[in-house]
């Protein structure tokens, strides 16, 4: 038995080191850079992921982890995507679809198995508090790297990517996906990519992690105040430096849940920082104000909007041919620039059909609603809060899906992914103490026949409601 546990224990800390490494690939090397034979999938965060669903398998199949011991709501809503996404593929006619879109709907079936990877493996194999912390701190200074990449473009014009292509032997510049990463003027200001590539996509994925970033910086206290808030000063650099309203409208989101799921002490001082803050970017930043200004308030008459807006006649043509499952995963490609759809709802409407739009919103919801009831659950306010920093970044995963074709951005999909693979890691611990916690109440019940609150007390656990006895 104790070498059992043993090499379970063993096994975690191998599966924590995997998702850390992951973590810092997602955010450091752009995407992309790939190995040509492998493709347009063979940036470096995939192949990682690809390695923990290949572990995460192994260790199914060789009896050294057990899925069936975990439930979680988040796995329920990966099977799910999973279901309809393999449904359209059968579907998929081959006399109408071209050898390009086969070799997409291909990949998206790939983009799906790292997706499952990190997702398990961060789930499952994260069983304690340090996990969280120790895989958190791997994702914001990764997250932070970022940022300076992005400052450097947005207050120098020195763009440094090139420079991280050299680091990796075998691996070379994907020029289709790398064509659009330069930096480019909205209205007065630069508006940069970091090491993603797109603008938009730097500034989605940097509001998703602001609030992780700030939950460590608040929680992690074995470490000075400077090694904990530099990350969330740069990852908010990242945010703004996009010059983006899909960041703005995913910063609002994900910090407005994580600032309502705080205790009220601490949701008044983040109440109170936050106009300081805003100020301080803008400040710093000029002509940020007046370029926001203009593309929230432009309408239609901005080419951005007016380019989307005319997209949907072409959405629902081909909606009516295929309503139910779609033409297939990621066969969708545009021909032209004109064509490009800008929602990731219109896409899969396209893909998946009508059945994988509702699907694709339950895979974007469910994990954030189980967040939340997670942290109705946690015993204290650390789980809690942070049960609160996931469910605002899944939200503005959600909302920010309406704005650009995301699961086309493979940091996106990667941050997304770890994100949903770190609720269902939460949602576990916070089951496991909850049984803890009655498994102690009945021991105590079975004991004394009296109520438990005092016992509870002395065990360190946040419990005052009586657990048995009249």
């Amino acid at each position: 038995m104790d070498q059992a546990l043993l090499r379970r224990a063993t096994s975690r800390s191998h599966a924590v080191v995997m998702v850390q490494v992951f973590a810092v690939a997602v955010m450091v090397f752009p995407s992309d850079l790939i190995i040509k034979t492998v493709g347009a999938e063979g940036y470096p965060a995939i192949l990682i992921a690809y390695v923990m669903l290949l572990a995460w398998m192994a260790a199914t199949l060789f009896g050294l982890h057990n899925p069936l011991h975990y439930r979680y709501p988040v796995r329920m809503a990966l099977w799910v995507l999973w279901l309809v996404s393999l449904i359209s593929y059968a579907l998929i006619d081959p006399a109408v679809v071209t050898p390009l879109e086969r070799a997409s709907a291909d990949r998206w079936l790939m983009q799906l198995a790292g997706v499952s990877g990190v997702i398990l493996v961060t789930a499952e194999c994260l069983r304690s508090r340090e996990d969280l912390r120790r895989v958190l701190r791997a994702l914001t200074w990764g997250g932070a790297f970022c940022g300076i990449v992005a400052a450097l473009q947005f207050f120098l014009r020195l763009d440094v990517t090139p420079y991280l292509r050299w680091v990796l032997p075998g691996f070379s510049e994907n020029v289709i996906a790398s064509g659009n990463a330069d930096i480019i003027l909205r209205g007065s200001t630069n508006r940069v990519f970091g090491t993603a590539v797109d603008p938009i996509e730097l500034g989605v994925s940097a509001a998703m992690l602001l609030p992780l970033a700030v939950w460590l910086a608040m929680y992690d206290t074995k470490r000075s105040a400077y090694g904990r808030w530099l990350p969330v000063i740069f990852i908010a650099i990242a945010a703004t430096a996009s010059v983006s309203r899909a960041a703005v409208l995913a910063v609002i989101v994900s910090m407005a849940v994580f600032i309502v799921g705080m205790r009220p002490a601490h949701r008044v001082t983040a109440l109170a920082v936050s106009p300081v803050a805003v100020a301080a970017i803008f400040v710093t930043s000029h002509g940020m104000i007046g370029t926001l200004k203009s593309l929230f308030f432009a309408g239609t008459s901005d080419p951005s909007i007016a380019h989307r807006v005319n997209t949907y006649p072409l959405v629902a043509e081909l909606v009516d041919r295929r309503p139910w499952f779609g033409q297939g995963g990621g066969t969708y490609i545009a021909s032209s620039a004109l064509y490009i759809l800008d929602n990731q709802y219109l896409m899969m409407a396209i893909e998946l059909g009508l059945v994988g739009v509702g699907v694709f919103v339950f895979y974007l919801l469910w994990p954030a609603i189980a967040a939340l009831v997670a942290r109705k659950r946690a015993a204290d306010q650390e789980l809690r809060d942070l049960a609160a920093a996931l469910a605002g970044g899944a939200l503005a995963a959600a909302v920010s899906s309406a704005t650009f074709d995301s699961l086309s951005f493979p940091m996106f999909v990667n941050v997304q992914a770890l994100i949903l693979g770190l609720i269902g890691a939460v949602w576990i611990i916070v089951e496991s103490e909850r049984k803890s916690v009655q498994d102690l109440a009945r021991l105590s019940y079975g004991q004394n026949g009296q109520g438990t609150a005092s016992t509870l007390k002395w065990a360190g656990i946040g419990v005052t409601e009586r657990a048995g006895g009249n």
